[in-house]
């Protein structure tokens, strides 16, 4: 083995394990989101029916991180294609067949999360200023570049199994 093939190797396994932190941050992140959505929404429950004290922050609060959780969620849901797919004629198809449909899939979905992030980074810029009820220091356009780093994500996990399908490598392409 050459040098620069190893040093190839080396950097390019140093960058699978630097991603792979970054990943596990963004999945302790969203599970923290969760967390707190859960235990806001179980306040709000809390302080209205049996402290008879209203705390109008909290439903604002937990439908917002629910959304957050949501959008990094799909994007990991894409990762490890957990998404409810209808394959039932799918399946009858000849491998060969099967994977140029699933290709074609692929690049719908990419093309679909194109015009979605389009539509974030517009909604993000016409409601920057714009403010949460309950909590108005948060501006709403935080949210969106929320969903627009799911949608970068869900986008580069579509385009890594559409390479593997296309290179013969990995679960999504046949290869080891």
């Amino acid at each position: 083995m050459s040098d620069s093939h190893s040093a190839r190797a080396a950097g390019s396994l140093r960058l699978r394990q630097a991603w792979r932190l970054v990943e596990k941050g963004l999945e302790a992140v969203t599970l923290t989101l969760f967390v707190v959505m859960l235990l806001a929404a179980l306040g709000q429950v809390a302080f209205r029916y049996l402290l008879e004290i209203p705390v109008p922050w909290t439903e604002e609060l937990a439908r917002t991180l629910f959304v957050a959780a949501m959008f990094t969620g799909m994007a990991f849901a894409a990762r490890d294609r957990e998404h409810i797919v209808v394959d039932f004629l799918l399946v009858k198809y000849a491998p060969a067949l099967r994977r140029v449909i699933e290709c074609l899939f692929d690049l719908a979905i990419l093309a679909f999360l194109v015009l979605w992030a389009r539509g974030a980074i517009a909604l993000a810029e016409l409601n920057w200023t714009a403010t949460l009820i309950t909590i108005p220091w948060f501006s709403v356009g935080w949210l969106y570049l929320w969903e627009l780093l799911g949608i970068a994500l869900m986008a580069l996990y579509i385009s890594l199994g559409l390479w593997r399908k296309l290179s013969n490598r990995g679960p999504d392409g046949g290869g080891a």
